[in-house]
């Protein structure tokens, strides 16, 4: 096993992406979309989670980027975090993959910034142009290290699959981060985009200066993804000097911690 891992490693390192292949069984991946759907159902519920709806339309710019909270049942859902503390996909952040990685590129002490659904509504959803997930303009003291990126139902093309650009995230922050301006972009013009079809349970890990992003999902299902980004454990919120939920090392989340909340607990990014 540890030769196969170390294999994957260096295939990370190269190409800003590795593909790990499936993680958790048919019937577990189930689990887990019915567990997002109960969630957008309000059928089962944490006070305090994050939701934020599609836009209108499927137009990026008219996502409210200001609204976290559950508004009414929906399946329009575009992003649903604080996964960390749910039993179902607790259990999924700790699996071998992440822990071998978190070991190799953070360190021993890792943190989560994020554990979230992300959804491509069946009708009108939102295309995601190019980007990292990194920004000097995010309140953090440092920056994300890698995000691990699981299909529940199925990612293909025609469903708004995760595209990528191989072997960006050798140029390493591009200006400020985050979205990136067409000037910038067209310096990456002889690098061939990449779509990353997966089936339900599969997942892939790349590197947060990777350029990805996706197009409109033209099927008449919904792509449910479950995606984690890692960082280490000593990167804090700038405003309010929070560290973030550590998953790995000394003091970590474990799963008798959150087996039984209701409550997400207090989030970094707030007083």
């Amino acid at each position: 096993m540890k030769k196969k891992l170390n294999k994957l490693l260096k295939k990370y390192n190269e190409d800003g992406y590795v593909r790990l292949g499936k993680i958790v069984t048919k019937k577990y991946s189930g689990l887990l979309s019915n567990r997002a759907l109960s969630l957008m159902s309000g059928k089962k519920t944490y006070e305090g989670m994050f939701f934020q709806l599609e836009g209108e339309k499927g137009q990026y710019k008219k996502i409210d980027k200001k609204s976290e909270i559950f508004v009414g049942p929906s399946k329009r859902y575009r992003k649903i975090k604080d996964l960390e503390y749910d039993n179902l996909f607790f259990k999924v952040i700790k699996n071998k993959y992440l822990e071998f990685f978190s070991n190799n590129l953070i360190g021993k002490d890792a943190s989560c910034m994020r554990a979230m659904i992300l959804n491509k509504p069946a009708k009108h959803s939102s295309k995601l142009k190019f980007h990292q997930d990194v920004s000097d303009n995010w309140n953090m003291s440092g920056k994300p290290n890698f995000t691990f990126w699981m299909s529940l139902n199925g990612a293909t093309k025609k469903k708004g699959c995760l595209k990528i650009l191989e072997k960006s995230h050798l140029m390493g922050k591009i200006g400020d981060g985050h979205f990136i301006s067409k000037s910038n972009l067209d310096k990456f013009k002889k690098l061939k985009v990449k779509y990353l079809e997966l089936k339900s349970g599969e997942a892939i890990i790349f590197n947060n200066f990777l350029l990805h992003g996706s197009e409109h999902n033209k099927t008449t299902r919904m792509r449910l993804a479950f995606t984690v980004c890692l960082m280490d454990a000593k990167i804090k919120h700038k405003r309010f000097a929070k560290t973030y939920p550590k998953i790995f090392g000394k003091g970590c989340l474990k799963y008798n911690d959150i087996k039984n909340l209701t409550k997400i607990p207090k989030k970094t990014y707030k007083d």
